[in-house]
């Protein structure tokens, strides 16, 4: 039987950094208002599927805004508000799992548009590259704002922003 000459140890030492990062998986997105229907009835960009990816060490919580109150058209100001724009939100996947959502996760499933920031989800806590699908429609009680205007590429920039909690 062999005998212990001698004993040693360590100290491991784990950091724990806060870690978050948000990503929009389509950086454009086009709502067509070509047929005389989306002038009546409104129209949508469709569902984009996991538009939005949030990873967070921690509890979190993703606003959207615009950049600017108006569209603007061939790099001019308009009169036409970024608010006849209807954001949809929904749970989207788990990267590489099919686990639920926590507990608690909190989406707002439709805000209008605005320069000002809105909360759309709020988690209790963290998670790793959840999805979130987005549908950008014009509503139809709004799609008369798009009548009379000249024809063209209508555009804004939207801002998703992530604050851990």
């Amino acid at each position: 039987m062999a005998q212990s000459i001698g004993s040693a140890q360590t100290q491991v030492n784990v950091t724990i950094a806060q870690v978050q990062s948000i990503q929009v998986s389509q950086p454009t997105v086009n709502i067509s208002m070509a047929q005389p229907s989306h002038f009546l009835l409104g129209n949508s960009s469709g569902q984009q599927p996991d538009h939005i990816k949030v990873s967070s060490s921690t509890a979190y919580e993703v606003t959207v805004k615009a950049s600017t109150e108006y569209f603007s058209h061939n790099g001019n100001s308009t009169t036409l508000p970024v608010n006849t724009i209807t954001v949809k939100t929904a749970t989207g996947t788990l990267t590489n799992s099919n686990a639920a959502p926590p507990a608690g996760l909190q989406i707002a499933s439709q805000i209008m548009l605005s320069k000002l920031p809105t909360t759309i989800i709020k988690s209790p806590a963290g998670e790793w590259g959840r999805g979130f699908h987005v549908n950008y429609v014009i509503p139809d009680t709004k799609s008369p704002s798009y009548l009379n205007r000249e024809a063209g590429a209508y555009s804004t920039t939207i801002m998703y922003t992530l604050i851990p909690q």
